[in-house]
């Protein structure tokens, strides 16, 4: 602490900091506590900064350990997502395959619910008044309904007399008008939100066609999605967790509970001034596939320290294997460059150009993707059948190796107690390279890991006791062997004990305290 620093309350010489914020000094204990009431609203680890290339950003305004809570958000708006299937606009249930029977229509709006309380929560009050202007019947709950894209633009303009402070909040968040005109979406936009709002549900007096886009940009710019029960979801708008720049490792992760809170907590250590980040894409993708996501969503190129290193910080979860050499990678010269960089072999001559290598990962993510979710032998044979082809973490045998790693265990053919010795050692090594990356791409406290940990504990147990029951091991190393599996298993209930006690991942974290007991008695009886 710098010599010249003064007491909050007195102006004396400061001897203590406060621990929250790293912001505000004191001379004493007793001024710290005189103090609180007025620095309360005030304490946060964080700070808003402002550059040319960033914004508006946040940076730790203290040393932040892994697991410490940076902030909470409470959402602005929520609404369905852009382009769904009809759904409730309340609780944002789908309401696929619902017979007309079931389902509950506003009698002002005639918009389906899926019960009488939602349709009369005060949240629909003031849509619902500009909704029943346009006469809109929805007739089939199994086709997409284009106006399920005004829903959320609607809620924010509306907040400009219902609740202008938020408004205030809303508006003065990104919205890029200035690039999203130049896209497609933006006359997607123009017909089903913009002219309908205004034509259809008599709302051009009050909301100009560049205030419309405007709120469109917000939402496309600015919005998390909210992971529901029924798999639906919603978007939400976190004013605070807007200010969160995006980086393709990040040192964060959120939860979103049913009250539309989010809870943000730092997932590794964050030195003092360092910047907050979240990540805005899928961490196990490759570099071009996060970064077309990020050019049409959010309207930048990302060239993050990530991005901008053909390994992908060692992972290569984007590079081929050379045939010519059979032992060198085959990597993108200029990665930001994805259009017409050269692919180059890390151990011989051998080259690519880039069309060439987007055909194949194209032509391999057709095949990726057609296979369904329960199929573990499609599985395995995709990445048998490319093994020569891309590198072993390639970031679709990362995926391929995801989905195994739940499938073993837990598809009704490949029940755990089922499972062979061999297929037990698989799903532990298949865990075990699938934390090699997420390790990397998303290291610290985060969901993959405590998920991933929590799948590999099982097999291990399983196989200590059975070699031990075989007689191949002694009661020792049996011992040993389950005292890693208990190491494992405390590690995730850890990091699960963060989620949403009512998602899977926490019910995954309570199981996995009730299974570290289990263990424990084990051991004492051997």
């Amino acid at each position: 602490m710098d010599e010249t620093e003064l007491c909050a309350v007195c102006c004396s010489k400061a001897s203590q900091i406060c621990g929250g914020c790293a912001q505000v000094f004191y001379c004493a204990k007793d001024h710290q506590k005189q103090h609180w009431p007025i620095h309360k609203s005030q304490c946060k680890p964080y700070k808003i900064v402002c550059d040319q290339k960033f914004g508006r950003f946040m940076v730790a305004s203290k040393n932040i350990r892994p697991g410490e809570i940076i902030f909470r958000d409470k959402a602005l708006i929520t609404g369905p997502k852009q382009g769904c299937r009809p759904c409730c606009l309340t609780c944002y249930t789908s309401l696929e395959d619902a017979e007309e029977a079931s389902l509950f229509r506003c009698p002002g709006c005639d918009f389906p619910f899926c019960q009488e309380e939602c349709a009369k929560s005060p949240n629909h009050e003031a849509e619902c008044l500009v909704l029943r202007r346009a006469q809109t019947h929805i007739d089939d709950m199994n086709e997409f309904h284009p106006i399920y894209l005004c829903i959320l633009p609607l809620r924010g303009l509306l907040l400009k007399t219902t609740q202008p402070k938020l408004f205030q909040a809303f508006s003065e968040l990104e919205h890029h008008n200035d690039l999203r005109r130049q896209s497609k979406m933006w006359d997607v936009y123009q017909v089903n939100v913009v002219e309908f709002l205004r034509n259809s549900c008599h709302l051009a007096d009050q909301f100009s066609q560049e205030e419309i886009h405007s709120a469109c940009g917000v939402l496309d710019v600015n919005s998390y999605e909210i992971r529901l029960s029924d798999g639906q979801g919603a978007l939400g708008i976190f004013p605070l967790a807007s200010m969160l720049s995006h980086h393709c490792i990040s040192n964060t992760h959120h939860i979103i509970d049913d009250k539309y809170q989010m809870t943000v907590r730092a997932t590794v250590a964050i030195d003092r001034g360092q910047q907050i980040f979240a990540s805005y894409t899928l961490p196990l993708e490759g570099t071009k596939e996060r970064r077309a996501v990020l050019r049409h969503s959010k309207l930048f190129e990302c060239d993050c320290s990530r991005c901008s290193d053909p390994t992908e910080c060692s992972t290569y979860l984007s590079a081929l294997c050379c045939p010519k050499c059979t032992t060198g990678a085959v990597l993108p010269v200029r990665p930001l460059d994805e259009a017409e960089t050269e692919w180059k072999c890390t151990r011989c001559p051998y080259n690519l150009t880039a069309s060439v290598v987007n055909r194949v990962v194209d032509r391999l993510t057709q095949e990726f993707q057609a296979i369904g979710p329960n199929q573990v032998e499609k599985y395995e044979g995709f990445l048998k059948r490319h093994a020569s082809l891309v590198h072993p973490n390639h970031f679709l045998f990362t995926s391929a190796r995801q989905s195994l790693s739940q499938l073993y265990g837990r598809d009704e053919r490949f029940l755990l107690n089922t499972l062979t010795m061999e297929q037990l050692e698989r799903k532990v090594a298949i865990c075990r390279q699938l934390l090699d990356v997420a390790d990397v791409v998303e290291p610290g406290l985060t969901r993959i890991r405590g998920v991933t940990l929590y799948e590999m504990h099982a097999p291990m147990l399983l196989l200590a006791r059975r070699a031990f029951e075989a007689g191949q091991i002694s009661s020792a190393e049996c011992q040993e062997k389950i005292e890693a599996v208990r190491v494992i298993l405390s590690e995730s209930a850890k990091i699960l004990s963060l989620e949403d006690p009512a998602s899977t991942e926490g019910a995954m974290g309570t199981a996995a305290v009730q299974s570290l007991g289990q263990i424990q008695r084990w051991m004492y009886s051997l």
